[in-house]
């Protein structure tokens, strides 16, 4: 089956490469080249994809983990029971960041956000970058970043979308967004609410007999609200509160789902960010404000309380002297008090953090562009090393229709140990160095756009070596945190996104794959050199057809994981560990848009794991089969733009 998939990627691919047209439209070439987004634009030859807004609809009443399993080369290890957590490039959780405005917004117990509760509904872009950026985001981003993004409409009426979803084992997702302005101030309030039983039927495939899962049930909801005024078109401020209340049960094992009683984690969030931005002096320049509180409860023991509280300010001043050079320099500060059961206040009180970082970008020719990226972070009580990152960006041909780049970039990484890896009772080490990692990126890119057929196909490369790497591991006494192990990741990533119009249809199909091993290079334990990291597989893969022909649209997607190593038990059969087998997973819809009463209704239906694959995506956890959904949106629009 692998070879199979394998083939077919491959085979897609050339197709995508080799197909030729006469024109390519300046609209798409203007934005691929010189409309950076803010993370963008001091970053050349740093790979940076964002999700279609048409994958983002189809995965609107799931989490993140599901976005990024079905449509991006990023493997996630989960379950069915609201846990998922991130691996990009074979790194670990805790090595990327997942950024809301200017927050960073994973957990500074654990170090990560499990990607299952972040609701896709509430936001309007998800864009991924991959490779170290901690040179932009400080520390943690060794494997990559992803951005949540709120759009601003400037509203000037009113608006009103609502979303409605039903599916298979209690499944039910109600969903509204709300905007009113007058052009200048703008209100816009986002509120959902999901749940899923999980109640789904299973094979167990020690004994080969049919269980229902049990105690795997999850409930979620949100709101974020946003305050923004427009002093003019380059002077505004912004604000955005983002409450999240997140409960499940830790999903039983297979064998225990008619034994066992389910525990449950409860967290709840408030996450705050305003920011102030004036583009009228002759230095432009930015100030920010936040609050996070996260506060996690175990089984219902409140005594047990695992909190955090921050305060985060930030002031940048950027200038672009011309289109061809800038610079932007900033500082952030971060104070922090942590309210952890376990945390002895002895030696843990409150951390600050102080990050001093400058940017910039020069472009040779019009054709080299040269980005340089530097940042110190000061920590209470640690040593943070100091970031650089440089990249380039060489168009080597510029024709009518095509475009063809090569670009490269090499960035030093780090991470501060989180504060269980260094205060967690008597388990916790605080003289674990920083994980210090280096990575090297090369890339080709190849543009092309006619009025009837569009694409864009990426491939890269990439090596990256993290020393440090922390781990917890049973001590003398009990599981404890060390600096154990060197580790190299390295691979290449394909990427291809094309677009077909044909009169009143069009087709978009994407390619990504994904070839990543990850091993071990140096470790204590000799038996674990030159392994393959647990829950890394080498291959990870899918593809992506959406059809639209009038008020009719119709997708479908297949993904491909790879054989993953479990854990490193070793056995006669799997000398090196438990290895849990690869799979695919197909999954289609379609969608019908109706007008009623002069408003636009939208309905779709979609089947998801379509051939009711028994598979495992962690061992001894039992995955959903085939399943069904129903959705119903509406966008009532009262603008009077």
């Amino acid at each position: 089956m692998r070879r199979f998939i394998l083939s077919g990627l491959l085979a897609l691919s050339v197709c995508g490469v080799f197909a030729q047209h006469q024109s390519i439209s300046d609209t798409i070439l203007l934005e691929e080249v010189n409309s950076y987004a803010p993370f963008r634009k001091y970053q050349a030859g740093t790979k940076v994809e964002t999700i279609s807004t048409e994958q983002l609809e189809i995965a609107q009443a799931a989490g993140l983990d599901q976005l990024l399993m079905r449509f991006s080369p990023i493997y996630l290890k989960s379950n069915a029971g609201g846990l998922s957590t991130i691996r990009i490039r074979g790194t670990a959780p805790d090595h990327t960041s997942v950024n809301f405005g200017g927050i960073n917004i994973n957990s500074l117990t654990l170090g990560q956000t499990n990607m299952s509760s972040v609701p896709i509904y509430l936001f309007d872009g998800v864009d991924l970058q991959y490779g170290s950026s901690s040179a932009v985001n400080g520390s943690g981003s060794i494997g990559g970043a992803l951005y949540l993004g709120l759009k601003n409409n400037w509203t000037n009426g009113g608006r009103i979308k609502v979303t409605v979803a039903a599916g298979s084992f209690g499944e039910q997702l109600y969903g509204t967004k709300v905007y009113l302005g007058n052009g200048k101030f703008e209100s816009v309030s986002r509120a959902y609410y999901f749940k899923r039983k999980n109640d789904f039927p299973f094979t167990n495939p020690d004994d080969n007999k049919r269980y229902t899962q049990r105690g795997a049930v999850i409930e979620n909801m949100g709101v974020i609200q946003e305050l923004n005024y427009r002093f003019s078109e380059k002077e505004w401020l912004k604000s955005a509160l983002w409450m999240e209340h997140d409960w499940h049960q830790v999903q039983l094992v297979m064998g225990q789902v008619n034994t066992a009683s389910p525990s449950t984690l409860d967290n709840k969030h408030i996450r705050f960010w305003s920011e102030y931005e004036n583009r009228k002096q002759i230095i432009n320049y930015k100030a920010g404000i936040g609050y996070v509180y996260d506060n996690q409860v175990s089984g219902g023991a409140k005594n047990q309380k695992i909190a955090t509280n921050r305060l985060i300010a930030e002031l940048e001043a950027n200038k672009d002297f011309s289109q061809k050079a800038g610079y932007k320099l900033g500082l952030k500060y971060k104070y922090i008090k942590p309210d952890v059961y376990s945390y002895s206040s002895d030696v843990i009180d409150k951390e600050q953090h102080v990050d001093l970082y400058l940017m910039g970008f020069y472009s040779v020719w019009n054709k080299l562009k040269f980005t340089l990226n530097l940042r110190q972070q000061f920590v209470t009580n640690f040593e943070a090393p100091f970031t650089p990152a440089i990249g380039a960006e060489y168009r080597l041909f510029v024709y009518e229709f095509s475009v063809f780049k090569l670009n490269g970039n090499i960035a030093r990484s780090y991470r501060v140990p989180t504060f269980n890896d260094r205060f967690w009772g008597t388990q916790g080490n605080p003289d674990l160095n920083p994980e210090d990692g280096i990575n090297y990126e090369a890339g080709l890119q190849y543009l092309y756009c006619s009025d009837d057929f569009q694409t864009d196909v990426k491939l890269n490369g990439f090596y990256m070596d993290v020393n440090d790497w922390i781990e917890w591991r049973p001590g003398t006494i009990d599981w404890e945190a060390e600096n154990r192990s060197r580790v190299i990741s390295k691979g290449i990533e394909f990427q291809s996104n094309s677009d077909i119009f044909l009169n009143k249809t069009s087709f978009n199909f994407r390619i990504n794959y994904s070839f990543n091993p990850t091993t071990v290079k140096e470790d204590l334990i000799a038996t674990l050199v030159d392994q393959q990291l647990i829950y890394v597989p080498k291959h990870t893969g899918n593809v992506y057809l959406m059809g639209k022909h009038g008020k009719w649209s119709a997708f479908a997607d297949a993904s491909y994981t790879g054989e993953r190593l479990a854990d490193h038990s070793g056995s006669a059969r799997f000398p090196d560990g438990t290895v849990l087998d690869d799979y695919v997973l197909i999954n289609m819809g379609f969608g019908y848009k109706m007008n009623v009463l002069d408003e636009v209704f939208q309905l779709s239906f979609a089947v998801n794991n379509l051939l009711n694959k028994n598979y495992q995506n962690q061992l001894y956890y039992a995955m959903p089969g085939r399943n069904f959904r129903f959705t119903l949106s509406t966008d009532l629009n009262f603008n009077k733009n």
